[in-house]
């Protein structure tokens, strides 16, 4: 019996880690709605048979199980964030740091094609703040555009 026990548990804790995994809380939500709105209805005649009862009450334990399972998932995606946004400030500390962030950040041809390109003073076409990213259109370095797809370097 200890055993049969035991196995009930574990398939429990199994099917209790799927739906933590799988459904949303949306999704839980509705189906304990429609039943409820099942049962209301019936309410006075019948209400809900055994079986949809079992079901509603297995569909309010999947809710506490899916609401407590998206409050670690919001509180690890809020501790990542924090994670990168420190990363962030960390690099912007170094010159190695913004070098590698500004590399990331402006491809090969929005760097020479950029208008505020220069090799000694802006190496990466970065506009100044409040000006908008502008770029060569033509060769000869007369028109400027927005759009990097048209960027030309001259």
């Amino acid at each position: 019996k200890k055993e049969l026990k035991k196995n009930k548990n574990s398939r429990i804790k199994a099917r209790d880690a799927i739906v933590a995994a799988t459904r949303s809380l949306d999704e839980v939500k509705t189906e304990i709605s429609l039943l409820e709105r099942k049962r209301d209805r019936n309410g006075e005649k019948t209400g809900l048979d055994a079986i949809e009862t079992k079901k509603l009450e297995r569909l309010q334990k999947e809710l506490r199980i899916v609401s407590a399972e998206s409050v670690k998932r919001k509180a690890l995606l809020e501790q990542a964030q924090a994670e990168r946004d420190k990363e962030l400030l960390d690099a912007q500390k170094t010159v190695a740091g913004v070098h590698k962030l500004n590399e990331s950040k402006y491809s090969l041809v929005e760097r020479y094609a950029s208008v505020y390109y220069d090799e000694r003073m802006n190496p990466f076409g970065a506009p100044e703040p409040g000006k908008p990213k502008l770029y060569y259109a033509d060769t000869e370095g007369k028109t400027t555009t927005m759009d990097s797809r048209k960027a030309v370097v001259p």
